[in-house]
Parts: C-alpha cells; structure tokens; sequence
C-alpha cells in the first residue's frame, strides 16, 4: 500500500486551489468548481494560491470574486496568495481584488491569516 494512500486527510487543514500558469475562459470556469467543491465538503478556509499564475485576463478575477461570494455565504473565509508584483498581482490590483480580499504572500502566511479570520 501506498504510504500518501494510507494517510487521513487532515479536516482542519484549508482547502487550496492552485491556480495553473495561465487563467483564462478556458480553465477559469474549472476552478471555480474545484473552489466550490471544497466549499461544499466543508473546508473551514480556502486558500487560493496564485504564486505559479503567470497570465490571468479577467477570468481570474471573476474566478476569486464568485468564490469570496459563495465563501462568504458558507461562513468560510478565504484568502488569496498573490505575489507582490508581476503582471498577475496588476490584473487583481485594477480589477480591484486586491480591495476586496484578504491576501497573504504565502501558503504559511494564508493559513495563519485564516487562523485570524475564523
């Protein structure tokens, strides 16, 4: 048997959704599903983590906002992990994600922040 098989997930750990390299109306719609999923199994945070995004058009932040919505209304709080600069971290700034959402640099940092936000 597979040692990672055999491990339990651990139910008070965050559920993260990584967004791939690229973000557009070909994949934006998918995670918001895999969002929406966790939110539905009972995640008591969401993570999602933007580090890797190197490209997003407004799919992406139209992803973030209808997931901080549904997280809103399950009580559950959300963080997004959005490096400093890059042309991922501009897209968010004028569309105003980063005005609107709780933001940490790091995996670490966003669990802590929920942490704070529960």
């Amino acid at each position: 048997m597979n040692a990672s098989a055999a491990r339990v997930p651990e139910t008070s750990a965050p559920g993260v959704v990584t967004f791939p390299p690229e973000v557009d109306l070909s994949n934006g719609e998918a995670l918001l599903r895999e969002a929406l999923r966790l939110l539905r199994a009972g995640t008591p945070g969401l993570v999602l983590d933007l580090r890797g995004c190197t490209f997003c058009d407004s799919s992406g932040p139209n992803m973030i906002f209808r997931a901080q919505r549904r997280a809103d209304a399950a009580g559950v709080p959300m963080v997004v992990v959005l490096p400093w600069e890059g042309i991922v971290r501009r897209v968010c700034d004028i569309a105003g994600v980063t005005r609107r959402v709780p933001l940490a640099p790091d995996l670490d940092s966003a669990r802590a922040l929920l942490a704070d936000l529960a």
